[in-house]
């Protein structure tokens, strides 16, 4: 598949992957089974990404494996002792090196299409990501964006160095930042009183 009118003419679609596999301590249940839009947010995400992508992903823990049943969704099972979304990032590079990723973080109820379409069209794949700045419009926001499979052997050496911070990497690289088309969509939902707050 190729970008079309999504993105850059005669380059490769991004694989999608959507981060699931975090302890959800603040919001006390899994962020990725919570129910926003008539399904859980996994799924709905999962259907989000696929016009954008070759093949969408859910990025687990070990647990959320076990618990997951459907042969029809393709699943990346954290292969390395980290904390914190890197882990995912790093484990679907081992999954797929030559592949770029999309990926998206499941706490992110407001996100759309239209942000989707912005990251894509404003993709450079030269860069070693795409991403937008952050909901405050100051850094880069490391939970979507476009990794590029340039940026897989840059990220297994940093963590090698003991680097662990994805919103570091994009800082200290070569990234194309965008400026996103309504912040809100990139607000991260974390506890159930934010939760509650949106009346989704």
């Amino acid at each position: 598949m190729e970008n079309g009118i999504f993105g850059v003419s005669n380059v490769a679609s991004p694989n999608g992957l959507i981060l699931t596999g975090g302890r959800s301590t603040r919001m006390g249940r899994d962020k990725s089974q919570l129910i926003y839009h008539g399904k859980s947010q996994r799924e709905h995400l999962a259907d989000l990404l696929k016009p954008y992508c070759t093949t969408v992903f859910w990025s687990v823990n070990a647990e959320q494996a076990e618990e997951i049943t459907s042969p029809d969704q393709p699943i990346i099972v954290d292969a390395f002792d980290l904390a914190g979304p890197l882990n995912g990032i790093l484990s679907a590079f081992q999954h797929d090196a030559s592949s770029a990723w999309l990926v998206v973080a499941c706490d992110m109820p407001l996100l759309t299409a239209q942000s989707l379409t912005a990251l894509m069209k404003g993709r450079n794949p030269v860069q070693l990501a795409t991403v937008f700045y952050d909901s405050d419009g100051q850094l880069p926001e490391p939970l979507l964006g476009i990794y590029e499979s340039a940026f897989g052997p840059i990220i297994h050496q940093a963590v090698a160095n003991g680097a662990f911070s994805p919103r570091q990497l994009l800082r200290q690289n070569d990234v194309n930042l965008l400026v996103a088309p309504d912040n809100r969509e990139l607000a991260n939902i974390n506890d159930p009183k934010a939760k509650d707050a949106l009346g989704l």
